[in-house]
């Protein structure tokens, strides 16, 4: 529900990056991940190392056993993570340790964007399963680290919401005007940068941190980063979840603006096989959320 618009001062630098540790200590799950990634990239990687780490939350762990239990790995009585990993292998087991971890930290309401967390946590799952379609479909990008950078290209929303809540009071967003204009003028900065700031705390690669980082204006990127370019292109057709319910409906009503259309070119898109991914990503949305149950 949109809130009236009030007004409160703005954060100091200290204060927010008290947001930022607070937001650190929510769980120790995006740690996890970020370790997991690192992983998933050694070519000596074993079920053991993943089973271990996954291991050390319970949480976490009951997720995975779940979905690898789920009729679309076969069913199947699975007990512990490594009976659940052995079952559906290292890099399916990252890719479901993705989308706990993001429901973790995306579930939570931000109040002061007007964002129920359950449309957060859909609207990261959406940017997470089109942009690793998009890099399977383009060869651009490996998709296992395309999923992870749509999946977390908003979470600079924590960040932003935290350091006004911990004012008691501050601003709220309700629509009438761009959501970057008012982070800017709420907070200092986009919810992009406090995204990289907050990835960074985390430890995740330098490659997902520059790809949030620059989801907004990639062309600034020297070289070009394609992930950062896929973030960008993907504003412009994705439902938008902020400040209204998130419908995750697979049509194309965009009009095409200049990047987008040199994006399609540059890469061999158009305006059937990306509805197709979408269409595609509309399908794996579903079945996930019914994995874990939303």
């Amino acid at each position: 529900m949109l809130l009236p618009v009030t007004s409160g001062p703005q954060p100091t630098k200290e204060q927010f990056f008290t947001a930022l540790t607070e937001i650190e200590n929510f769980s120790p799950a995006p740690v996890m991940l970020a370790n997991a990634q690192k992983i998933l990239r050694d070519p000596q990687a074993s079920v053991d190392r993943i089973a271990a780490l996954v291991g050390g939350d319970a949480a976490l762990a009951a997720d995975i056993i779940r979905c690898a239990n789920s009729a679309y790995y076969g069913g199947g009585r699975c007990h512990s993570i490594a009976e659940a990993v052995l079952k559906i292998g290292l890099r399916e087991t990252i890719r479901l340790l993705n989308c706990a971890v993001a429901r973790i930290v995306s579930g939570r309401d931000l109040d002061h964007y007007g964002i129920d967390g359950a449309d957060f946590w859909a609207e990261s799952l959406f940017n997470g399963l089109f942009l690793q379609s998009l890099a399977q479909f383009t060869g651009q990008a490996d998709p296992e680290v395309a999923y992870p950078v749509g999946l977390l290209r908003f979470i600079g929303r924590l960040a932003i919401n935290q350091s006004i809540k911990n004012l008691r009071g501050g601003q709220y967003w309700v629509g009438a005007e761009p959501v970057a204009e008012w982070e800017l003028a709420t907070v200092g900065l986009v919810q992009a940068d406090a995204a990289a700031m907050l990835l960074k705390k985390w430890r995740f690669s330098e490659t997902i941190v520059a790809a949030i980082a620059g989801q907004d204006a990639p062309a600034r990127l020297a070289p070009g980063n394609w992930l950062a370019e896929a973030l960008h292109f993907s504003t412009a057709l994705l439902p938008q979840g902020v400040g209204r319910p998130f419908q995750p409906t697979a049509s194309l009503t965009w009009t095409s603006d200049p990047f987008s259309a040199e994006f399609m070119r540059r890469y061999g898109l158009t305006f059937g096989s990306v509805e197709a991914l979408l269409g595609r990503t509309g399908e794996s949305f579903e079945q996930i959320s019914q994995w874990f149950g939303t």
